[in-house]
């Protein structure tokens, strides 16, 4: 239930609980990063890894889906390539897209990564319980299949009162 008594925007609407919960999320990955190669890595590129660990992605293409600019998603990109763990290529000649692949060191990386978010997502269990867990998983992606399926075409936000 969201709470309309206090000054400003409520933090226990979905989107603000979504929020803080993946903030928190991305410090206990960072915590865990730490003393690793990948340490100091950014959470905008661990963004862009996660969007090139998806399959072959072109920066337009990841930008789009982060809505974010193809210059950020670049300089992701090349302090990845920097890293080792992503090689960059022309989608074609002449063109100004460019292809994200994984390097054998950016599958490694995201092997690692893995065992981490799943030592992670048994913190979550031990509050959860494991049903309650998978029920949060199949909750989340069926919001997100449903949410990328579903054009919004109009949107009118009215202020509270």
């Amino acid at each position: 239930m969201i709470d309309s008594d206090l000054p400003g925007p409520s933090r226990d609407n979905i989107r603000s609980l979504l929020y803080l919960l993946g903030s928190e999320l991305d410090r206990q990955i960072a915590e865990v990063r730490h003393g690793t190669p990948y340490e100091h890595v950014r959470p905008s590129d661990i963004r862009v890894f996660v969007y090139a660990s998806a399959g072959t992605s072109s920066i337009s293409d990841i930008a789009r889906q982060l809505g974010i600019s193809r210059q950020a998603v670049h300089m992701s990109a090349q302090r990845l390539k920097d890293l080792g763990v992503v090689a960059l290529a022309p989608v074609q000649p002449g063109k100004r897209d460019v292809m994200i692949t994984l390097t054998p060191q950016g599958l490694d990386a995201r092997r690692t990564a893995e065992a981490q978010i799943v030592a992670i997502e048994k913190n979550i269990a031990d509050v959860l319980g494991v049903d309650g867990l998978e029920t949060l998983r199949r909750t989340l992606q069926v919001l997100i299949e449903t949410s990328a399926r579903k054009a919004v075409t109009t949107m009118t936000v009215m202020p509270p009162g």
